[in-house]
């Protein structure tokens, strides 16, 4: 049988032994692999059937206690029953405390076996602290489950692992068919070079393992004739290659590469040279003027002829795409290794991108973002170069946005940005060769005009852009009301500068702004003095503030029923000592813009508060008013005139504070809650200047004021005037019907306060009653039987 075997073993190919040689080892321990998991598999089942049986010991146990005591039959049964159903229990036993059997049932299909699972437990009850034994219970659990499970599982993995053993089976096989092709190949060679019937390559040759060193011992005995002309192969084929190298790296290099020879003709040229460098191509003389300015070629030429380098940078045209590139051409003579000459190489560069990087970083640099317009910097700049041409001159519009604030603010900076888009688009349409737009940041926008007439063109420009600035605009579905107001400066000549010319526009700009916005204003002499007066009367404001020079005077209100004094206004007065009285309308706008108004509202404030709690101290029950400035809202006003009651002793019913409706167009909402803190605080609030607003009637609504003042616009009106007369006594009804009282400023005659009463007005003030008085007169005709002195006391 041995002989046998060894017979058949050595009739098998070599690669038939050599997959019986792999497989087996692999079958075997794929069986032991079989068993062992077969056999941990068991334990773990039998491991979790134990577990089981011990946990129901316990729970049966515990659970039959109370029936066995009370010798409740039915309910022993039943949990007897429940855990053979349930569980995987075989068999219940439940013996007393001597060991009768009490209690037997099994499940139908048991039959015991010794490899069953046995365990028992006494079954005890507890009285206080004495223990009672009543009996024991006993559970058979059989391994027939676990056999079940044990073969179920058994089969999984035997069929598994055959699957496992037909695929290494298949990869092992193809492996060793793709081994055994090449081994066969070398067996057919060797037979063909013993029958002398072999002139091809070796196979196997580029193995590197045993097959590989089978090859190489062949392909020595094939070395004699042939080697030398191999070695002349190889040598050729290197030649080749690195020729193919240098041709590829020349085609795939951005740069353009040229090589002339010493006559001038061209004998090499890459695909970008044949495109940077005009006509150029092989075989060809080069000809820089057909792509380079003559100078510039003309140049070129003398430096090639000379063996000289050079370098320089132009633009031309792509001979294909008809693109303008940026290119920066290098050149130089080639000599051999004996100095002599035998041509020229000119490499060009196209810095086209970097060009065009430097040209947006350039454009970026001097433009606006949002806009496209040219900055602030390139206006500058042109401005600069135009004023450097002593025959024109120039003329400077700089503008400002209307209520631009309000935008923002109301409807988000996206809308006040597309707002801002709409206008450029008006300003960029105004341009020319001789006309230049620009914004200068925020809501400003500047117009550049050169030539002998520029301020004439310039002023239509502007009336222009005001009259279609007036307009609504419609911005993204939206309609917007904004205004615009224009400043306009000329300058000529190259001593004039860029910063000269823009601060006469902003003055120019500043005066349209303050004589009512929506105009444009041209730069004049007078300007001049007004900013140099306005200057002069901000610093001796500041000089009058630190010194107290700034007096209140108060201005009678009375009742139109009774004549009666119902209180005061009270008006800053300021007596310079050179420049003599200076008008509130002039300095108060000044302390608004220069940030002083805060400063002299509390000083007015602190003396009106002292007189009004003196006078209240007195007896009298009116009250003195105080204007509070648009401006000290948005700043906590109701805090600051809180400060001022608390800092004088005043109380807040002795107090009126009077607004304009401008206090909510320049704060909004955070005005509106200031407003009702200070009527929480117990001061009475006026809503000052009535009609003359942007729209007073709408306002009404949005105002918890408490008194409304028509404007001494309306009242100088009503002799003369029927619909002045209606106005006057519409708002009279209006303000009744609000609940609020209603003041008539201006009133200098006696028609004019009985017309006032006609309309329905409540209270007077005006020079009918008398002009501004200063504390000790207003004093003395409040209370005109007593002294001042004693008030002050």
């Amino acid at each position: 049988m041995k002989i046998f075997s060894l017979q058949l073993i050595s009739r098998m190919s070599f690669r038939i032994r050599l997959f019986l040689g792999l497989i087996l080892p692999v079958i075997a321990i794929q069986g032991i692999s079989i068993s062992h998991q077969a056999l941990d598999q068991k334990a773990h089942f039998i491991e979790g059937l134990q577990t089981e049986r011990d946990l129901a010991l316990h729970f049966v146990s515990e659970a039959l206690a109370r029936p066995m005591w009370d010798y409740d039959s039915i309910q022993i049964e039943g949990l007897i029953q429940s855990i053979l159903n349930e569980g995987r229990t075989a068999r219940v036993q439940i013996f007393d405390a001597s060991g009768t059997p009490l209690y037997e049932q099994q499940k139908p299909d048991y039959h015991p076996a010794a490899d069953d699972l046995q365990a028992s437990r006494q079954i005890t009850y507890a009285i206080g602290d004495q223990l009672h034994v009543l009996g024991t219970l006993e559970l058979t659990h059989t391994l027939s489950t676990v056999k079940k499970l044990l073969n179920k599982d058994l089969l999984g993995h035997i069929g598994s692992s055959l699957f496992v053993l037909f695929m290494i089976g298949l990869v092992i096989y193809l492996v060793l068919q793709r081994l055994s092709r090449p081994i066969e190949a070398l067996t057919q060679t060797l037979i063909d070079m013993r029958h002398d019937d072999f002139d091809g390559p070796i196979p196997g040759l580029e193995r590197r393992d045993e097959i590989g060193l089978m090859a190489q011992a062949l392909h020595q005995l094939s070395q004699n004739k042939l080697e030398v002309a191999e070695l002349r192969d190889q040598n050729d084929e290197s030649a080749r290659r690195a020729n193919r190298r240098i041709n590829r790296a020349l085609q795939s290099t951005r740069d353009g590469v040229l090589l002339v020879d010493e006559t001038g003709e061209v004998v090499l040229c890459n695909p970008n040279a044949e495109q940077f460098f005009g006509d150029a191509q092989v075989g060809r003389q080069l000809n820089l003027h057909s792509w380079l300015p003559e100078n510039l070629a003309s140049h070129t030429e003398e430096t090639i002829k000379k063996n000289e380098s050079f370098s320089f940078e132009t633009t031309t045209t792509h001979n294909r795409s008809q693109q303008r590139l940026n290119l920066l051409v290098r050149g130089g003579p080639i000599r051999d290794e004996h100095g002599h000459y035998l041509g020229a190489m000119l490499l060009a560069s196209d810095h086209s991108d970097q060009a065009r990087q430097a040209e947006r970083v350039r454009f970026l640099a001097e433009h606006d973002s949002l806009t496209g317009l040219p900055n602030r910097r390139l206006m500058e700049q042109t401005l600069t170069t135009w004023l450097q041409d002593d025959s024109d001159e120039v003329s400077i519009l700089l503008a400002d946005l209307d209520h631009f604030k309000q935008i923002n603010d109301t409807l988000g900076h996206p809308a006040g940005d597309a707002l801002l888009q709409v206008v450029a688009r008006k300003f960029e349409a105004c341009t020319s060769s001789y006309v230049t737009a620009a914004r200068l940041g925020g809501d400003e926008f500047a117009i550049l005009v050169r030539g002998n007439d520029s301020q004439k063109r310039m002023s239509n420009i502007a009336n222009r852009l005001v009259e279609e600035m007036a307009q609504p605009q419609e911005v993204n579905g939206q309609v917007l009301h904004t205004g615009m107001s224009a400043g306009i400066a000329t300058l000529s000549g190259p001593q004039s500068t860029p910063s000269e010319g823009i601060r006469r526009a902003d003055l120019a700009l500043y005066e349209a702004k303050r004589g009512g916005r929506g105009m444009v204003e041209i730069f004049h002499e007078d300007l001049e003095t007004i900013i140099k007066r306005k200057s002069l009367l901000e610093r001796e404001l500041r000089a009058a503030l630190t010194e107290g020079d700034i007096r209140p005077v108060f201005q009678i209100q009375t009742d139109l029923g009774s004549g009666q004094i119902i209180g005061f206004e009270t008006l800053a007065r300021w007596h310079h000592r050179q420049l003599g009285s200076i008008s509130p309308a002039e300095f108060i706008p000044i302390a608004e813009d220069s940030g002083l108004i805060r400063d002299l509202t509390y000083q007015i404030m602190i003396q009106a508060f002292h007189t009004a709690a003196r006078w209240h101290d007195a007896g009298f029950q009116g009250r003195v008013a105080v204007n509070l400035s648009p401006k000290l809202f948005g700043t906590q006003v109701d805090e600051f005139v809180n400060d001022c009651l608390f800092e004088t002793n005043c109380p807040a019913s002795a107090v009126e504070a009077e607004i304009t409706e401008t206090v909510v167009l320049a704060s909004g909402q955070s005005a509106l809650r200031e407003i009702q803190a200070l009527q929480e605080l117990g001061v009475t609030v006026a809503l000052d200047d009535f009609g003359m607003g942007y729209s007073s009637l709408s306002y009404l609504q949005k105002f918890p004021v408490d008194k409304i003042k028509v404007d001494a616009a309306f009242v100088s009106k009503l002799p003369e005037s029927e619909e002045t007369r209606a106005i006057v006594s519409a708002i009279a009804k209006l303000g009744h019907a609000l609940g609020m009282r209603v003041t008539g400023e201006g009133a200098e005659t006696d028609e004019h306060r009985l017309l006032l009463k006609a309309c329905g007005v409540d209270y007077l003030q005006g020079y009918f009653d008398g002009p501004p008085l200063t504390e000790r007169a207003a004093t003395a005709r409040l209370f005109p039987g007593r002294q001042s002195r004693s008030l002050r006391g």
